[in-house]
Parts: structure tokens; C-alpha cells; sequence
């Protein structure tokens, strides 16, 4: 990243759009659970039928998307053009397409014993059980939907092409608030999944035009003897159980959650806790691993190990300055936050209350979300899946253990705290790995600046945790902005006054027009 201003220019582009898109998802969340609430059948059936589909894909598919899919593609486009490239990619939709579509009529037929094993049958309101499998059966097609638009995305973002797949959910969102606004009451619930499926369906229109326009056309072909087909799949299955740790820890924090409360708030409140944690995160790790990926797996291609290592270092130093201030930021304003988006409606105090725990505890694994995400991304760069593996099997095992252990004890806390341990447990992994191969270097000027980070961070944590304390009597909305606003600049301040080199990538990559 040094010396690059064009992909720091991209991410911040790409954070702009996206922070369209987020707001626009929080602002879904919040008429959902001011519809449903946190303890009604409604409100647990709608959040297991709309979350289990996208964590089948995860699961099973998304994986192959990113971290499969475009260093292939990357490297056929260096190495054979564009023509051979546009071929596997047509290849490998059409893969995507057999594949989701036959997950997707078994989940059909099977949707009540898959909703019973989500959320457990026992201590839930009556009739969740029978309306969430009927969802289910409205709602996995999502699979389908899904798996073009990712497919989509990773050509566009292959080629370079990053603010289209980054509205995507901008274009989904609206569509479905359009419902909210407009026909939630006339068609309820049910027509609440359709509109899901019309919004995910528009992901995949918009990017239509742009792939025209870089002339790629689609034919539907099998040919599971391809080279490049091959070598997707080789690195495919490693990637995909390394990319299990975010779906398969959500939904076991879910079921460990189900059976507090007498049945009630423990699900909606890990959802929507984990909801606004990853839509804060992700604005910033996801634009940055989406950006970075691409030109990681050119490097790698053409073996640029230095080029490499130069941008793995420098995309670690940046996600700490920015991950550790939103670590404590995010813990300090969890309930007012939470309050501010989801208080109102049928989602009561009690409901603010339990998921603003959750959310503090989530907060926590900011950063190990955030090296997990890129460093997995930097292993899928240089063709290592067997690293990922570890670290994503070790980090599901710790949250497996943590999340029914630490339940009784901590109640709500303790499945959003295993999935912190979890994530961090799996970046450390990572972390490890990578120093021993030389691809992560820590010189002393770079443990400098991160004991910097930190000390700042807490700084900006005392400072905004004792502003808040002060305004008990103002509403969330004040709470929230005026802490937000005054930790950035307690933050940024001292991050100038002790020079730290961030400030300086900023001031030249962001700033300069």
C-alpha cells in the first residue's frame, strides 16, 4: 500500500458507498425489530428463515466466491487473458448455479427439521416453529440469488471495478424499506420474504450492465475436467471450511442463546447485536479485504514476494489504528446505540437491555475479526489453504465450548463472548503463522506505533466513557453522536501530536485529491 494511492482512494470510495448501504441495513433492522420485537413468534421465526439461508451460502459457497474463485480468475487474467479468463468464469458460474440450486430444493424439503435444529423446539412462543419453517421454504432461494450476484462481484472486482459491487446492498435495502414503508401491513410477514428475495435478486441485475460493458457473456456449460475449474475446487474446500467461523459461530451462539429468558429475547438479541458489530466492522475490514485480495493474488502470480509482504504489513498496521478505537468506542456506546436503533416498537427496554450486553461483549472481537478476515485472505493469496483450516477449526471449537459453558454464568454475555475468544484465538493463528514465513515482520518502529495506537485508544475510551456518563438525560441519538464525534477527535488528535505513521498514509492516500 505504500506509495499506492489508487487503492486507498478505492477502499475510502468503497466506504463511502458502503456506509450508504449499512445505514440503510440498520434502518431495515430497526423497522423489523420495532415490527416483530425481540420475543414474539414473528420476530424469532422471520430472523432464523432470513439469517439460515445466508449461512448455508457461507457455509457451503462464499468462500469459493473471494477467496477461491478470484485468485484464479486474477491469475488467468496476468498470465492467459482476458478471453480464457471470461471462459472460467463462465464455467464457474454455471458450477454455482447446479450447486445452489440442488442445496437449495433439499432445504425445501427439509425446512422444519433444519428450523428445529437451529433454534431448538422446546421454550419458544407458540406457532415459531411451523411459521419459521414455512419462511424457510419462502426465503432459500436467497441461495440462488446470492450465489450469481458474489459470482458477479468477484469478476467486477477482479477487473477493478469496486463501487458497483459495493452498492449492492444499497439497491437491496432500499427495495426492501420501499415494503416496510409501503406494504408491511397489507402483506405481513410472508410478503416481507418476498421482498428479501426481489431486494437480493437486484444485486445480481445491477452488476449485469457493467459485465456487459467489459464485455464478458455468459454460457452455461459443465466441464468438470477444466484446469482452472480444478484448481478452484483444490483450493476451494480449505477455504470454505476456513470461512465457517463467522456463519457456523453465529448460528451456535444462536441456539446456545435459544433457551434463555424462558425462550425469549435470546435469539433476536444475539441477531441483532451481531448485526450492528458486523455492519460497523465490516465497513472499514471489508472494503479493505475486498480491495486488497485482488492485488494480493497478482503479486503472488507473479511472485513479488516483497510487493506481497509490503502490502500484508501495511494493511495490518492500518486495520489496528482503525480497529482498536472502534473496539472501545463500540463497547462504550453498545446500549445507547442499541437503544438508538432498535428502541421503539414492540422491541422494548428489557430487549435493548440484553442485546446492548451482547453487543459489548461482541465489540470486543473487533480486531480479531478484522486480522482473521485479511489474514485469511493473505494465506488464499499465496494458494495456502491448510493454514486458514487450522485456524478456523480451532476458533469453531472454542466457540462451540465457550458459548454452553459460559451460558449459565453469564447468560447473554456468554455466547457473544465465546465468539470474541473464537475470533481472536483463530487470528492469532494466523498472526503466527504468517510472522514465521516472513510475510509478517514486526520492526521496532512498528510495535511503537501500535503501543501508540493503544494507549491513544484508551485515552479516547476514558474520555468518551466519562462524556457519556455525563448525559444520562439526553437522548440516544446525542448519546451516540456527540460520543462519536468526540472520541474521532480525541483520537486523531493524538494520533497527529505522537506522529504516528497512519496519519501520514491518511493525510497522503485520503486527503490528496
Amino acid at each position: 500500500m505504500k506509495n499506492d494511492i489508487k487503492p486507498a482512494k478505492t477502499v475510502a470510495i468503497m466506504m463511502a458507498i458502503t456506509m450508504v448501504g449499512k445505514l440503510l441495513g440498520v434502518l431495515r433492522d430497526s423497522m423489523q425489530s420495532a415490527q416483530f420485537g425481540g420475543d414474539t413468534a414473528e420476530a424469532i421465526a422471520f430472523v432464523q428463515a432470513s439469517v439460515l439461508p445466508r449461512n448455508f451460502l457461507d457455509v457451503m459457497f462464499a468462500a469459493a466466491f473471494s477467496a477461491s474463485f478470484i485468485p484464479v480468475f486474477s491469475s488467468y487474467l496476468e498470465t492467459t487473458g482476458k478471453k480464457a479468463a471470461f471462459d472460467l468464469a463462465g464455467l464457474f458460474i454455471s458450477v454455482v448455479l447446479v450447486l445452489t440450486t440442488a442445496v437449495v430444493l433439499l432445504s425445501i424439503i427439509f425446512a422444519r427439521p433444519i428450523f428445529i435444529l437451529s433454534v431448538g423446539n422446546e421454550a419458544l412462543p407458540y406457532g415459531t416453529v411451523s411459521l419459521g419453517a414455512t419462511l424457510l421454504r419462502y426465503m432459500f432461494p436467497l441461495m440462488i440469488l446470492s450465489g450469481l450476484a458474489f459470482s458477479f462481484t468477484g469478476i467486477l472486482q477482479s477487473l477493478g471495478e469496486f463501487r458497483i459491487p459495493a452498492a449492492m446492498s444499497a439497491v437491496s435495502n432500499t427495495i426492501i424499506l420501499v415494503y416496510y414503508f409501503f406494504f408491511i401491513d397489507r402483506f405481513g410477514v410472508y410478503g416481507l420474504a418476498v421482498a428479501f428475495l426481489i431486494g437480493w435478486g437486484s444485486q445480481a441485475l445491477i452488476q449485469v450492465p457493467f459485465l456487459v460493458r467489459h464485455k464478458f457473456r455468459f454460457r452455461f456449460r459443465i466441464n468438470l475436467k477444466d484446469a482452472g475449474l480444478r484448481q478452484i475446487g483444490r483450493l476451494a474446500l480449505p477455504v470454505m471450511v476456513s470461512s465457517w467461523v463467522v456463519p457456523i459461530n453465529m448460528q451456535v451462539n444462536m441456539r446456545a442463546a435459544a433457551g434463555l429468558y424462558g425462550g425469549e429475547f435470546g435469539v433476536a438479541a444475539i441477531f441483532y447485536a451481531n448485526g450492528l458489530f458486523a455492519i460497523i466492522s465490516g465497513i472499514f475490514i471489508l472494503n479493505v479485504s475486498n480491495v486488497i485480495l485482488p492485488r494480493m493474488a497478482r503479486q503472488a502470480a507473479t511472485k513479488d514476494s516483497v510487493g506481497f509482504s509490503e502490502t500484508v504489513n501495511e494493511t495490518v498496521r492500518v486495520l489496528l489504528f482503525f480497529l482498536l478505537p472502534l473496539t472501545f468506542g463500540l463497547m462504550t456506546l453498545s446500549q445507547p446505540l442499541v437503544r438508538l436503533v432498535h428502541g421503539r416498537g414492540l422491541f422494548g427496554d428489557v430487549a435493548v437491555q440484553i442485546t446492548g450486553t451482547a453487543l459489548f461483549f461482541f465489540a470486543l472481537g473487533i480486531v480479531g475479526f478484522g486480522l482473521f478476515t485479511v489474514l485469511s485472505r493473505a494465506c488464499y493469496a499465496r494458494m495456502d489453504g491448510r493454514t486458514p483450516i487450522v485456524a478456523a477449526v480451532v476458533a469453531m471449537v472454542v466457540n462451540a465450548a465457550l458459548s454452553f459453558a459460559l451460558v449459565p454464568y453469564l447468560q447473554i454475555a456468554g455466547p457473544a463472548l465465546a465468539g470474541t475468544v473464537a475470533q481472536t484465538v483463530g487470528a492469532g493463528i494466523l498472526v503466527v503463522s504468517l510472522t514465521r514465513k516472513g510475510v509478517l515482520t514486526w520492526p521496532r518502529a512498528t510495535m511503537l506505533d501500535i503501543g501508540k495506537m493503544l494507549v491513544i485508544a484508551l485515552v479516547m475510551f476514558a474520555a468518551v466513557y466519562f462524556a457519556h456518563g455525563q448525559m444520562a438525560a439526553l437522548p440516544a441519538v446525542l448519546k451516540v453522536g456527540i460520543c462519536a464525534v468526540l472520541g474521532v477527535g480525541v483520537y486523531i488528535g493524538l494520533a497527529a501530536l505522537l506522529r504516528i505513521k497512519e496519519m501520514r498514509w491518511l493525510a497522503k492516500n485520503l486527503l490528496r485529491k
